[in-house]
């Protein structure tokens, strides 16, 4: 089992965190996602399990939330953004 951290885009509101968990969720039997643990402020997420990283960016693309591999570089960077037009839950 490991770890996998993801930066991902376009969160910002409890409803993102929602349909994130949704779509990893979806993952769980399929690909080996043992937990989900969203960071709204970091912009971040940690999936825990079996699962390749390029299956898990894949899926968030797909839920409208585009995400890279973090990286200390990238986790400095990222800003959250207020929810409203920025927001991808819409």
């Amino acid at each position: 089992m490991r770890t996998i951290e993801l930066n991902v885009q376009g969160m910002s509101c409890g409803s993102c965190v929602k349909h994130i968990n949704a779509a990893l969720a979806a993952l769980a039997a399929l690909a080996g996602v043992d937990a989900v643990e969203v960071d709204l402020p970091a912009g971040r997420v940690r999936v825990t399990g079996n699962a390749e990283a390029a299956l898990l960016i894949a899926t968030l693309d797909d839920a409208g939330y585009p995400a890279q591999a973090a990286s200390p570089a990238a986790a400095a960077a990222a800003k959250p953004a207020g929810c409203g037009s920025s927001c991808n839950c819409h």
